[in-house]
């Protein structure tokens, strides 16, 4: 009886330092993912940024961003982040200060995002994707 529970407990262990590995695994690579994308926003690299979209709204902000060829970013920052479902989903909001030339106005524009984290079952393990769409300018 004693053996068993010794068993069961370490069990539970396991899977609990098992589960705890996964969360900080998932959470570093939320991190980096809304880093890389406010980067790619930040420096105008659509391309780039366009790649953590779902393919659903990938196009769009691709369309978006080139016809806006006069949009001139000055800063993109992290206000808010949420995580939900074990951290498998994450609500963010960011901000981006631009102006459209010739106006010389500064602006900012709220992004709203859902990511949601996809396992690939490579070795990779796995990304976030934003399930959003991408605001349209004011």
């Amino acid at each position: 009886m004693r053996s068993s529970m010794s068993r069961c407990l370490l069990l539970f262990m396991v899977l609990l330092l098992t589960a705890c590995g996964l969360f900080h695994a998932t959470e570093k690579q939320r991190t980096a993912a809304v880093d890389d994308f406010m980067y790619a926003l930040r420096w105008q690299r659509y391309q780039e940024a366009a790649a953590f979209f779902t393919s659903e709204h990938r196009r769009a902000f691709l369309d978006q961003m080139e016809d806006l060829r006069d949009l001139k970013v000055t800063d993109v920052r992290l206000q808010r982040v949420e995580p939900a479902d074990e951290g498998r989903r994450v609500e963010t909001r960011l901000e981006m200060d631009y102006y459209l030339l010739p106006s010389a106005t500064l602006k900012t524009l709220r992004i709203d995002q859902t990511w949601v984290y996809s396992a690939t079952g490579d070795s990779a393990g796995g990304s976030f994707l934003i399930t959003t769409p991408f605001p349209k300018f004011p």
